[in-house]
């Protein structure tokens, strides 16, 4: 579910907009900068902000696709923040640069514990990264790490878009991105292993049509990932590569990936920013 970010002020103008969007059942993300509550509806996130006093972060912007902003004080710090961080094509789906309580609650471990292994992981969020890490031993026939999000309910529509864009810096090991298109907790994954260089920050473009179908690091003949319904992400550092073969730079001991971002890619003629004012209806702006 992507959203359509409204800067509401209370204006006549925003009011008529935002009953618009609302009776066409968009999924909104209300920043909402008046001393009036907009209505709320079930698709419908109301974020209070003063574009003047408060910090804008990054996270207002994730899974979203379309931007309304009407004239008012300090609207061209969200307009700002909109050019420094939404780019033609693309959509933010985890920005974990700025760790917020949300992003510490929807991320969790599953190590090779799960199945007598002793090793172990986690997700740290530190000086504007996300930072995965932990000890992988191949002790008691272990040899995995891996941190997963929560299941997203509903599931993510992704469609729109080629791929998945990962903004990483690795430690010379060849990780797997790992996506799901079930619910299900030990269903069918799909997986693209990609490699690192150490202390280099690089941008890992992952196609949605290359993603491999897998079952416990096996291959199995399933239908192309459906990216109408991703309901999950996971990265891990595993021994394995898939059916018996194995990950030809693993190492045991301790390791570590940095992330930044994680977003989808390829979309045309977005993300969108219309500037509205009471003489037109708007002004779709280009994102540079």
């Amino acid at each position: 579910m992507n959203f359509t970010l409204i800067c509401y002020d209370h204006s006549p103008l925003a009011q008529e907009t935002l009953n618009n969007l609302q009776q066409q059942n968009i999924p909104l993300r209300i920043l909402n900068t008046s001393s009036f509550n907009p209505n709320p509806s079930e698709k419908t996130e109301i974020i209070k902000i003063n574009l003047l006093q408060d910090s804008l972060s990054p996270h207002l912007l994730e899974r979203v696709d379309r931007i309304f902003c009407f004239p008012q004080p300090g609207i061209n710090n969200l307009i700002n923040l909109i050019n420094q961080q939404l780019f033609p094509g693309e959509i933010i789906l985890c920005d974990l640069r700025y760790g917020n309580e949300n992003q510490r609650y929807i991320w969790g471990a599953v190590d090779d514990v799960v199945m007598g292994g002793v090793s172990s992981s986690n997700l740290f969020f530190k000086e504007n990264k996300a930072i995965f890490t932990g000890n992988v031993s191949t002790d008691n026939n272990g040899g995995f790490v891996s941190v997963r999000s929560k299941n997203f309910n509903p599931p993510w529509d992704l469609s729109a878009y080629e791929g998945i864009r990962l903004r990483v810096q690795g430690d010379g090991n060849r990780y797997k991105f790992i996506t799901r298109c079930e619910g299900k907790w030990d269903g069918i994954s799909y997986c693209y292993s990609f490699n690192t260089i150490a202390n280099v920050w690089m941008t890992i473009d992952i196609p949605f049509k290359d993603l491999i179908p897998v079952f416990r690091a096996k291959t199995v003949n399933a239908d192309q990932f459906d990216q109408t319904r991703v309901y999950s992400l996971q990265l891990m550092l595993s021994k394995f590569e898939y059916d018996g073969a194995y990950n030809p730079t693993f190492r045991a001991g301790v390791f570590s990936l940095e992330i930044e971002s994680i977003k989808a890619y390829g979309k045309p003629n977005s993300p969108q920013l219309i500037l509205m004012d009471n003489q037109a209806d708007g002004e779709t702006m280009k994102l540079q």
